[in-house]
């Protein structure tokens, strides 16, 4: 994975996109909510989402790839440093008739968007 994700990143350097401009980058690992919204709490520190193993892989991942990319130069892909990450997630399976489902989604963005040390859950926001 992480030859791939090196190779990935070369080819994205300035040099090579010429006029083109990245606006954002993902990788093709998405985390199904099917079964971990239910998990959801009333906010970020009411949860049992991280006790989830399937959460806690995902996030391991997520951590490993910023940590490629954060290494500026000394990383595998530092053309992708300064160009934000989209999040990949997969709500396909979410059954939105449930009342709360909606409610719990927004939690798990919210805190998802915020660091470990703003009370959220991820270490792609924290420098």
């Amino acid at each position: 994975f992480a030859v791939d994700f090196q190779r990935f990143g070369a080819s994205v350097h300035a040099d090579l996109l010429g006029d083109v401009s990245m606006v954002a980058w993902t990788v093709d690992l998405s985390l199904d909510l099917y079964e971990l919204l239910p998990l959801v709490g009333g906010d970020c520190t009411i949860t049992k989402l991280s006790e989830a193993e399937s959460f806690q892989r995902y996030m391991k991942l997520l951590d490993a790839v910023q940590r490629w990319v954060a290494g500026g130069a000394s990383g595998v892909a530092p053309a992708l440093a300064s160009v934000p990450f989209l999040v990949p997630l997969d709500i396909s399976r979410v059954p939105w008739t449930e009342p709360q489902a909606q409610k719990k989604l927004n939690i798990f963005l919210k805190c998802m968007s915020k660091s470990y040390m703003d009370g959220g859950w991820s270490s792609i926001f924290e420098d």
